[in-house]
């Protein structure tokens, strides 16, 4: 089975297997993470260089009161962290929102590859600039959508960015996602966001399923309303329904 990393970096343009053999011979072992564990920790020194096989994490930062901000969710084929390549200390704490199957990398073969082929090198710096993209608009998210476009702008994103390693595409989100966890991310309350899920599973456009799960019912509609628009990802081709779906700006 691909990597899930090999997957969302050929969303950039085309890397052939000896780019990707070489990508993945970078690889240490894999280790399994319950849910819960933090793999970085805000202010500490960082040295470790990891991707997500499966399952799902947060960047966050942790405030003097005691409250969170969810920066980010990490995803399979998301690498985290590029900081462990150089000597600095952690501006942020990553956890895990469930099990986790990471792939360490030999910090010091990557870097290696890095120098040496262009292929790869540039691969990895869309993804960089895919982060930077997902990181500008969280940012507009949270500072200038409506609460109900919030949640719905993220829902989308979630959909569209779980696709890109391998995930399910039709809308269904694979992850459980608690009411406290897209309170952090969005900068509402809980019940805030209970209330504003309330109101787009009675219009139809989600639905709750098993295990809690979220679905999205009609991808193009939500799409319209949240204004949601893919360029931000700087994907090099259209394959899916979202990345046609957008009429605003990136």
């Amino acid at each position: 089975m691909t990597s899930p990393l090999i997957l969302r970096l050929r969303h950039h343009g085309r890397l052939s297997d000896r780019a990707a053999q070489a990508l993945l011979a970078c690889r240490k072992r894999n280790r399994l993470v319950e849910p819960g564990h933090c793999l970085m920790r805000q202010g500490e020194k960082t040295d470790s260089l990891f991707w997500i096989e499966s399952g799902w994490a947060m960047r966050h930062r942790n405030l003097a009161n005691g409250r969170r901000q969810i920066l980010n969710m990490l995803l399979p084929g998301d690498i985290c962290d590029l900081q462990g390549l150089i000597d600095t200390r952690a501006d942020h704490s990553v956890k895990t929102m469930t099990a986790v199957m990471l792939c360490e990398v030999d910090s010091a073969r990557f870097l290696e590859l890095l120098h040496g082929d262009p292929e790869v090198a540039t691969s990895l710096l869309w993804s960089v600039v895919q982060e930077e993209g997902i990181l500008r608009e969280h940012i507009v998210r949270i500072g200038r959508r409506s609460a109900r476009v919030r949640l719905a702008h993220l829902l989308l994103e979630l959909v569209r960015r779980q696709a890109l390693g391998g995930g399910p595409s039709d809308g269904l989100i694979e992850v459980a996602l608690t009411r406290e966890v897209m309170a952090d991310c969005l900068g509402l309350t809980p019940v805030h966001v209970s209330r504003t899920l309330s109101e787009l599973r009675r219009e139809g456009l989600v639905v709750l399923e098993a295990q809690g799960r979220l679905r999205i019912t009609d991808i193009d509609a939500l799409a319209r309303e949240a204004d949601y628009d893919t360029r931000y990802l700087h994907l090099a081709r259209p394959d899916h329904a979202l990345d046609l779906a957008g009429a605003g700006q990136a």
